[in-house]
């Protein structure tokens, strides 16, 4: 628990080193990519290396085969390979070995008379070196990967690998030049040509040149080259050469000690990522043109030795400089990649920082901070608080005013471009400040600045989104609550005036109220029908009317009413109300009697006057039509919210207000699908006055948009048979009474299976079908009827005031969709707006 805190305060680094892939070089990630072409190239590219270095020792004094291959360079093959390779492409290495082992061992052979010792075959020496040299170096590269395994890959693991494998294979192939020089070796083999060193000698420090020269080469496989190590190879490499020429020239001091001392210099002053390509390239030139370094020359004294020995130290250290800096540009790219990391996740957040002298108000700022706030990198607060909500100024100000808090957070709104602006577009940010007092009366605000602009105004679209759900909740529980006292108080009045009929009260006497309690009941319903979905459940039916006429319609319907709380009644019509215009009747009469009821149910006045007038549109007529009264008016704070829906005016205390609170929302409605528009405005001696203003289309213009209605002929109505699919008993028998009036033969059914099968039995001109039915609904009767080839009229029937029936009806294929109850007048209608639209339908006149 202890080292999850400590990693977690360490920060981010901590966090990215524990999801870091292991530093691929380039030959492992491309063995992986490319194995075949990886594989090529490798094979090719040591080839080439070690006959090189092998021509590069050919005629050298002393140099037979014996030390030559005491151990040999081609080793390299085996160290590189089995360091990088895949164990699937092991085999890659060992071929390369052969191959390697092969081309040395033969070219000096061919080149050198001298190469072989006398009396010893040569396939003996070669199958004898070629297995003794890889002995050590497979040996090595085993003990280096085993040791690597247990470290986490990076660079750990290759330091690891690199020390392991190098200290194996000088232990392993020292002790292996130990043995042969002692045991198999001829006792009597001259070794004065190498002075003090002696053949062991001369074995232990090429074993120890060749071990440390293939370990930098596999610091290199374990890199990753660039362009720049190549740049940096080749301005080193002149001084390699010079060294050479001077060399062959004659011009050095000890050469092995001459080419190390340079290399450890480049070891040192290169810069990380090229220092180790460098050397490689400098001392394989020096090598190459000189033969030094791999050739053990003879140590003739101690001063000598002494410089031998010192070489082989340098090349050590040189070693030891070279995994050091190795390591280091690992750690560099490692810290490279998690500020990348870094920098790519505070992008995707869009975070960024800052810097403020709180003193003087200058802010500095990264790229990402200033796209945020859409300013140049630097500016001051004065300039961007105008910036700024009105509202979120002071917040800021104080944070700058007050730095006794170490730190800080707030959150403010902005305009994006320019001074502030409630119409323009914003961004929401949050910034998180600490702060630093400085020498020289400085103080210091810095941190981090993030962009939550998405999150805030999803924040606000949610908030919004709740808002409009409650609202939609309390306009439902409204709705319920009004539903339920509008269908109460008429369900009550309708029971005590039934039991008044059979208490021995007259028809005469009860008759009227019980028609205008129901016809009350029925406004609910379409009150609320309208509310729902006023363009399906009241279609627009233009006809031709006098405006007169509807007026006194209206005036009609509500004459008890308004006299039963003394309330005058009055028209003030213009000379054109006589005229016929075109509009949608059952509309006009539904929004002029929301109004006119209204009036007399909230204004508290004791006159309403309906009003109509005109005014010459263009081509045609805008008819103007006011309801008024004298009544107390509408406040002020009621008079936005006045057509929405279940706005109901407000009673006394002690008064209850009458009404479902959705007149005046119906009439704006209605007028609306009729292209017009409804205001209010106060009256100017007291009270209100609203005004319809609709286009009222001449009779002419009416024509022009379609065909005239026809009228059907009543009489053949009753050579018509229709059938009823009403599973209701109550409604049914009801029906079936009142269009036996006017068709001739009524056939009734209580499901759509027996509508079914009735339908060709009775051979039915009309089908009239409730939705819900047992067995089979009125919309899958619709589509069944249809299917078959029906073409008479089919009418759909729905006792509900809201909900998808219509719909459900409609995408059937029904003709009309009716709400109960329904009326033979009704019936009428639907027959001839048919028989307009070109259906074959009864006779019309």
């Amino acid at each position: 628990m202890r080292t999850d805190v400590h990693a977690a305060a360490r920060g981010p680094e901590t966090l990215f080193a524990e999801i870091a892939e292991p530093r691929l070089a380039y030959v492992v990630q491309s063995l992986n990519t490319a194995p075949m072409r990886t594989s090529l190239a490798f094979g090719a590219i040591v080839a080439a290396f070690t006959t090189l270095l092998a021509l590069s020792q050919a005629h050298a004094p002393g140099n037979g085969a014996l030390i030559d291959l005491l151990p040999s360079e081609t080793a390299f093959a085996l160290m590189l390979g089995l360091a990088v390779f895949p164990l699937r492409l092991i085999t890659v290495p060992l071929l390369t070995y052969l191959v390697c082992f092969s081309l040395g061992f033969g070219l000096r052979l061919w080149l050198e008379d001298d190469y072989l010792p006398a009396g010893i075959a040569p396939y003996t020496i070669f199958w004898t070196a070629l297995v003794l040299n890889a002995l050590p170096a497979i040996a090595a590269a085993i003990i280096g990967r085993a040791v690597a395994g247990r470290a986490r890959p990076g660079a750990l693991g290759d330091v690891l690998l690199s020390l392991a494998s190098t200290v194996a294979y000088i232990v392993i192939a020292g002790a292996l030049v130990a043995g042969m020089v002692t045991f198999v070796y001829p006792p009597d083999l001259p070794d004065e040509s190498l002075g003090l060193l002696g053949i062991l000698g001369a074995g232990f420090i090429r074993v120890i040149r060749i071990g440390l020269c293939g370990a930098v080469l596999v610091l290199y496989l374990l890199d990753r080259p660039d362009r720049r190590n190549m740049g940096v190879a080749l301005l080193v490499l002149p001084l390699f050469i010079g060294l050479a020429v001077l060399r062959n020239l004659g011009v050095a001091g000890h050469p092995p000690l001459d080419v190390e001392l340079l290399a450890l210099a480049v070891a040192l002053l290169a810069p990380p990522y090229a220092a180790i390509f460098a050397n490689i390239v400098g001392v394989s030139a020096y090598v190459m043109l000189t033969g030094e370094f791999l050739v053990q020359h003879p140590v003739p004294s101690a001063d000598v030795m002494k410089l031998e020995l010192a070489s082989v130290f340098l090349l050590a250290l040189d070693y030891l400089l070279l995994l050091q800096r190795h390591i280091a540009q690992a750690e560099l790219e490692r810290n490279r990649a998690t500020i990348d990391r870094m920098i790519r996740i505070r992008a995707l957040a869009t975070i960024g920082y800052f810097v403020m002298d709180t003193r003087t108000g200058r802010v500095r700022l990264d790229a990402v901070a200033a796209e945020i706030l859409g300013t140049p990198a630097s500016f001051t607060i004065a300039d961007f608080i105008g910036r700024v909500r009105p509202e979120d100024r002071p917040i800021i100000e104080a944070s700058i005013a007050d730095i006794s808090e170490e730190s800080r957070t707030l959150s403010f709104l902005f305009s994006s471009n320019g001074m502030w602006n409630e119409t323009a577009e914003t961004r929401y940010v949050t910034v998180h400040a600490w702060y630093e007092d400085r020498s020289g009366s400085r103080s210091l605000a810095y941190g981090a600045l993030i962009d939550l602009t998405r999150d805030h105004r999803r924040e606000q679209d949610l908030a919004a989104a709740l808002a409009s759900l409650s609202e939609q909740q309390n306009r439902q529980t409204q709705m319920f609550s009004i539903v339920s006292h509008e269908l109460r108080t008429p369900a009550s009045v309708i029971s005590m005036l039934l039991e008044e009929l059979e208490g021995g009260a007259s028809w005469q006497e009860m008759g009227p109220r019980l028609r205008a309690v129901s016809d009350q009941l029925l406004s609910v319903l379409a009150d609320m029908r309208q509310t729902v979905r006023p363009e399906q459940n009241l279609p627009i039916r233009l006809e031709t009317l006098r405006p007169q006429e509807v007026a006194e319609t209206v005036r009609n319907t509500f004459a008890l009413m308004a006299g039963a709380r003394q309330i005058d009644l009055d028209l003030d019509l213009a000379p054109e109300a006589w005229q016929l215009r075109v509009s949608d009747r059952v509309r006009l009469v539904q929004a002029l009697s929301n109004l006119v009821k209204n009036a007399i149910l909230h204004a508290e006045c004791r006159r309403i006057t309906i009003g109509y007038s005109e005014t010459a549109v263009g081509a045609g007529v805008m008819g103007q039509w006011r309801v008024s009264d004298d009544g107390r008016g509408v406040p002020p704070e009621a008079q936005a919210t006045l057509f929405d829906a279940f706005r109901r005016g407000a009673g006394t205390s002690t008064t209850r207000t009458d009404g479902s609170g959705l007149g005046l929302y119906v009439t704006k409605s209605s007028v609306e699908l009729l292209s017009g528009t409804v205001t209010y405005q106060p009256r100017a001696a007291g009270g209100s006055v609203f005004v319809m203003r609709l286009p009222m289309a001449l009779p002419a213009e009416s024509e022009e948009k379609g065909a005239p209605r026809q009228r059907v002929d009543l009489a053949s109505l009753k050579a018509m048979t229709v059938l009823i699919a009403e599973d209701s008993d109550l409604i049914g028998e009801l029906l079936v009474a009142r269009l036996r009036r006017v068709f001739g033969r009524i056939v009734w059914v209580r499901d759509g299976q027996e509508a079914l099968a009735a339908f060709d039995a009775e051979a039915a001109d009309m089908v009239l079908t409730d939705l819900f039915m047992p067995q089979m609904g009125g919309d899958d009767l619709t589509a069944a009827l249809r299917e078959k080839g029906a073409e008479c009229p089919i009418i759909g029937m729905t006792a509900a005031a809201i909900g998808d029936e219509r719909e459900r009806f409609e995408a059937a294929g029904t003709d009309r969709v009716l709400t109960k109850p329904i009326s033979t007048a009704q019936l009428i209608e639907v027959l001839e707006g048919l028989a307009g639209n070109g259906r074959s339908r009864p006779a019309a006149e």
